[in-house]
């Protein structure tokens, strides 16, 4: 009873998950549409206003940003909805290309991972400490 308890539940949740990555895919934050509309320098202001040029790599580097923050998060809502279908069939029993999918969306998770952002990695100093690795 309780174990089907736990597989309504984790049903739900996936049904919660898929559902935010549709939503995703379709808005603006999408990961193919958050690049899509940059400014061009251009239209700050001539090329000798150094603050013009300054607003704009400013901008460049918000911008990127918020584009891998959306692909991060893109590949982490995916992850968390395979997972949920891992636990509820068991990890032995996935198919090879959904485990090879698994594989895939982890790195890509990784790909956007800096462990010295993270506030709760474990940030050692000295010789022989271990560095801090993203595992998601």
């Amino acid at each position: 009873m309780a174990l089907d308890i736990q597989h309504n539940a984790m049903k739900s949740f996936k049904k919660r998950v898929d559902a935010l990555l549709v939503e995703l895919d379709k808005s603006e934050a999408a990961p193919g549409k958050v690049g899509e509309d940059r400014l061009p320098r251009a239209q700050l202001g001539a090329a000798t206003f150094k603050e013009a040029q300054f607003l704009h790599d400013s901008y460049t580097i918000v911008h990127d940003e918020l584009e891998n923050l959306s692909k991060a998060l893109s590949a982490q809502i995916e992850s968390m909805s395979l997972a949920v279908h891992a636990s509820r069939v068991g990890y032995e029993n996935l198919d090879e290309d959904i485990k090879a999918r698994m594989r895939a969306v982890n790195a890509e998770a990784e790909k956007y991972y800096d462990a010295a952002r993270d506030p709760y990695a474990r940030h050692k100093q000295g010789p022989g400490a271990p560095k801090a690795e993203g595992t998601l």
